[in-house]
């Protein structure tokens, strides 16, 4: 069985489970276990060995000397405060990257636009509703508002990529039981369905994940293949980057928003590109 005829969810969890190192034996037994027909389950196995393979192929991004070491960035508007970082992924957690009014505006400014959230078919590069991701999301262009415009020059300075290179800023809403099952944000070049959009700006090659309110419970951001997890609070942003020039992709950037259990989340996510990005509707 070819690895691009199962499930996606079931494609995502496989590639997780095989990022995390488990044996083919465990993954195996955990299909049956979970109902799947025993030739399912052994067909998979050669997909479980090239998946391994090609993990151990990856080029992951060079890792420059960390630029955060001073504990505080400040842009041209605002002191962020650097709370944590990693490398394995390469992520960065800021606080008062926005203030609570700047949330509360953003949200506003986002609701009456609300719609389900999409995913892309990554043999077809059609996007469409899909059970592994059900937020609601409302998307800005560039400048669309004087608080997009702020948002987007900060982000710009505090991780040193042009404003010409993010894709537009888009918020999300999770209600209770919402989540985001784990995925990649880069468009893995060996699907054909990456191939439109890595024409519009390069491979993405980082991402930014700014909490909107506190959560009750649940709602976390989750790394599968390193156990970090970041819980959300209002105002605080999880930068990670996971591509380079050379094409260097980092599996390790694996990630997902954990299921809501109490309350809802929003947040604001902007994505950034290697080359200036080119938005499919207005062709700017």
């Amino acid at each position: 069985m070819l690895f691009e005829e199962l499930q996606p969810d079931l494609q995502q969890w496989l590639r997780s489970v095989v990022n995390q190192g488990y044996k083919t034996e465990a993954i195996v037994d955990s299909l049956r276990k979970a109902g799947y027909e025993s030739s399912v389950s052994s067909a998979v196995q050669e997909d479980i060995t090239a998946l391994r393979d090609a993990r151990e192929k990856v080029a992951v991004p060079s890792r420059n000397p960390s630029p955060w070491d001073s504990g505080v960035k400040t842009t041209s508007d605002r002191e962020v405060q650097v709370l944590m970082t990693a490398q394995k992924p390469n992520l960065v957690l800021f606080g008062n990257l926005l203030s609570g009014e700047e949330c509360d505006e953003l949200i506003a400014l986002s609701q009456p636009r609300l719609k389900r959230s999409k995913v892309v078919n990554s043999q077809s590069g059609q996007s469409g509703q899909h059970a592994m991701r059900t937020s609601s999301g409302a998307v800005f262009r560039f400048g669309e508002f004087p608080l997009v415009k702020r948002i987007e020059q900060r982000i710009s300075e505090l991780v040193d990529i042009p404003v010409s290179r993010g894709e537009g800023l888009q918020v999300l809403n999770y209600a209770p039981g919402a989540e985001y099952k784990p995925h990649h944000d880069y468009f893995d070049p060996q699907y054909p369905g990456s191939k439109k959009y890595l024409q519009r700006g390069g491979q993405r090659c980082a991402t930014l994940i700014i909490y909107l309110n506190d959560v009750e419970a649940g709602g976390s951001t989750v790394f599968p293949s390193t156990g970090v997890n970041v819980y959300p609070r209002k105002g605080y942003g999880l930068f990670f980057s996971y591509a380079d020039e050379q094409g260097g992709l980092d599996p390790l950037s694996l990630h997902g928003g954990s299921p809501v259990i109490a309350g809802e989340k929003w947040v604001a996510t902007k994505w950034m590109r290697l080359r200036d990005y080119v938005d499919e509707k207005t062709g700017a």
